[in-house]
């Protein structure tokens, strides 16, 4: 009899939650290894713009208490989310899969998952398409069940959310085992700008201490501060620009600061009136993002030398030693050796002003030369997809894209990967996706490459090949086009080279279609491979003695371009 009563009011708390989204506090259960749910409710997501809503979605979720560590490696405790779509929670639909999500930057305790706060998580869950997976957030450390330490939030600090991010999914993973949920067969980790830091840092602590337990089918990230003391640099080597997003930086010296203890004062970081409000603005959790660049504006601190006291803008000061020294050590490269096996999608946009995009191309080289990734624009055609060619230097702008992105793969992978197997009719019509393929391919139908391409660069078909002082004229005059619209060759031909497009790739082409030229005309094989070596050594010469003194005179940082041959 008491246990029917006690069933009946458990059942009477759950409907009153069902009733009242995110306001009451359900009914407590402790779990194994420490895992506690702390609220259980039904509520409903809506996306919309202006205030029009546009969709609506039924969710189920459950907050979770569960024990982690933080970023000292102490043991604490931490609270998180798991959101379950109301058609898979009451079964009539089956689920897809997880989805790890790291949210990004917030300043305030009620943007949290816990708190009920999905804002960027509307974008890819409620959409007509309805994807059927099951998200998992932590509210990460200063928020939620910590929003006491609200001040020492853990941002961009080394694998410290990383941690939290992975522990969340481990307690979630017990919840919904626990309950009969099943957890579907695919398993994502994705974030944007500072989230996109976290899911890397995600990557980073399953590599190194989860690579039996976890396999994540694909890390998303966008926009991401992946190394700190690079995006630093470029802080300073754009300090008196007005169009950048100083934010980001401020809010990295706060964290930095405070939880390596550098002992630096407001004072002596940042210029007043900043100096006297920042611990106002920054650390008591009462301010937005939005609030903070407001403000900022209305003191007139609109570039990072309004912001900063002159021996952080100077990297020889014993200041900027200090603080970079403090980045060096917490740089998420520090002993992770990548998991070739798993796979990544990142986006970063050009000309991004919040986060430099020079920190986004790190995480592509660093993938390229330790864990053995090829770059390309074609997921199915590699490990490492990318999107880095949109001139633009929005960062708010990139994360509504990416998250679009996001919207399209949860809906698109379990079609294009059924029973975790790639869809061989799908990958059939983008194997030849690459730049040679796709030559091939249209020779293949009939279509003489060769010749269209030699009819374009003015080749009479006497066997010369492609005459590369006119290529290199013709280059010239198409970087003072594109001058005009705020980019430059050397730019043009980095972000190839971030979209997989490698010198190597151009120079293949080149050759093949000077080649075939060559050999059509010289009429006999021996005459062929005589004219094939002449085109290559004319374009080794041309690389080395015209190409990369015209990126020197354009000021291209040839470090940056990554191109070797």
């Amino acid at each position: 009899m008491k246990q029917t009563k006690l069933w009946m009011l458990t059942a009477a708390i759950l409907a009153l939650c069902a009733q009242r989204p995110a306001a009451m506090l359900a009914q407590s259960g402790d779990l194994q290894d420490g895992v506690e749910i702390i609220h259980e409710c039904d509520t409903t997501w809506h996306f919309g713009y202006k205030g029009i809503n546009i969709y609506s979605r039924p969710m189920h979720r459950i907050d979770i208490a569960y024990p982690s560590v933080d970023a000292h490696g102490n043991a604490i405790r931490l609270s998180g989310s798991i959101v379950i779509p109301g058609n898979v929670y009451d079964g009539s639909s089956p689920v897809d899969g997880v989805l790890l999500y790291n949210r990004y930057t917030q300043m305030t305790p009620e943007c949290c998952p816990t708190r009920g706060f999905a804002e960027g998580e509307f974008v890819f869950m409620c959409t007509p398409l309805n994807p059927n997976w099951i998200l998992v957030e932590s509210d990460f450390y200063g928020f939620g069940i910590t929003e006491q330490h609200i001040s020492d939030q853990y941002y961009v600090y080394g694998d410290a959310n990383g941690h939290a991010s992975i522990d969340c999914l481990i307690a979630a993973r017990q919840v919904l085992s626990e309950r009969g949920i099943s957890q579907g067969k695919y398993l994502l980790n994705a974030g944007a700008s500072s989230g996109g830091y976290d899911c890397l840092a995600a990557q980073r602590v399953r590599d190194m201490y989860h690579k039996e337990d976890i396999r994540f089918d694909k890390t998303l990230a966008a926009a991401a501060p992946f190394d700190v003391n690079q995006a630093y640099n470029k802080y300073i080597s754009a300090k008196d620009n007005p169009k950048q997003d100083i934010i980001f930086a401020l809010v990295v010296l706060n964290a930095f600061n405070r939880q390596d203890n550098l002992g630096f004062t407001p004072q002596q970081m940042f210029t007043e009136p900043l100096a006297s409000k920042f611990d106002e603005w920054f650390n008591t959790g009462r301010y937005s993002i939005a609030q903070l660049r407001d403000s900022l504006k209305e003191i007139g601190v609109t570039t990072f030398t309004q912001a900063m006291q002159p021996e952080f803008l100077d990297y020889g000061s014993d200041e900027c030693k200090k603080l970079k020294a403090a980045f060096e050590s917490h740089d998420l490269t520090n002993g992770w050796t990548p998991d070739p096996d798993q796979s990544y999608y990142y986006l970063h946009y050009a000309h991004d002003m919040a986060v430099p995009s020079a920190s986004g191309r790190t995480v592509l080289d660093f993938l390229t030369s330790n864990g053995g990734y090829k770059k390309s624009l074609i997921p199915e055609l590699t490990n490492l997809t990318t999107c880095m060619f949109i001139m633009s230097d929005s960062h708010t702008i990139s994360g509504i894209q990416f998250m679009l992105h996001l919207a399209a793969t949860l809906t698109a992978y379990p079609v294009l990967y059924y029973d975790g197997e790639l869809n061989t009719h799908y990958y059939d019509l983008v194997k030849v996706g690459t730049p040679m393929g796709i030559i091939r391919l249209l020779e293949e139908k009939g279509i003489d490459v060769a010749q269209a391409f030699n009819s374009l660069t003015g080749d009479d078909g006497s066997g010369g090949g492609m005459d590369f002082g006119s290529l290199l004229s013709t280059l010239t005059k198409y970087d003072e086009m594109l001058q005009e619209y705020g980019t430059n060759l050397g730019e043009v031909m980095l972000i190839a080279d971030d979209s997989g497009l490698s010198m190597a790739d151009i120079m293949e082409i080149i050759n093949y279609l000077n080649s075939k030229t060559a050999e059509q005309a010289a009429g006999d094989a021996a005459a062929a491979r005589e004219m094939r070596q002449k085109a290559n050594e004319q374009m080794v010469g041309y690389f080395y003695y015209n190409l990369l003194d015209w990126l020197k005179e354009n000021n291209v940082d040839l470090n940056e371009l990554q191109i070797g041959l």
